[in-house]
């Protein structure tokens, strides 16, 4: 884990998107998808619900944003 995985992680819970996340950080969706599976594996636990209407966080990942 490192700070731009943190970085990334808030500004996915702030668009609860991918696309506009990555849109707003200048990075490939991909690398950004990926970065996120980083963290979550890094931490040992699920930060976001992933769904055709976007990515929510689950409670473990309220606590982590906070």
């Amino acid at each position: 884990m490192n700070f731009i995985h943190i970085k990334y992680a808030v500004e996915v819970a702030k668009t609860r998107s991918i696309n506009k996340a990555a849109e707003v950080l200048y990075v490939g969706q991909s690398a950004l998808s990926r970065a996120i599976k980083e963290l979550e594996a890094g931490l040992g636990v699920t930060l976001f619900t992933r769904s055709a209407k976007g990515m929510f966080l689950t409670p473990d990942g309220e606590v982590f944003i906070r």
